[in-house]
């Protein structure tokens, strides 16, 4: 596992003060950080839903 990466709840989390040197933070709360799991997990099914009926050819060989 990378340095400085923190797991709460079961979810990864990169250590808020390595992130400061980064990009400013906001602070959330645990609510907060759930409904944005929820609505990633919510578009990552619909992606799946909308796209798995198509098949991608194979690469023409050249």
């Amino acid at each position: 596992m990378a340095e400085k990466v923190l797991v709460t709840n079961g979810h990864y989390e990169v250590d808020p003060e390595r992130m400061q040197d980064y990009v400013k933070q906001q602070e959330m709360n645990e609510a907060e950080r759930e409904r944005i799991i929820k609505c990633r997990l919510m578009y990552l099914d619909w992606m799946h839903d909308h796209f798995t009926h198509k098949i991608m050819p194979p690469p023409s060989e050249e």
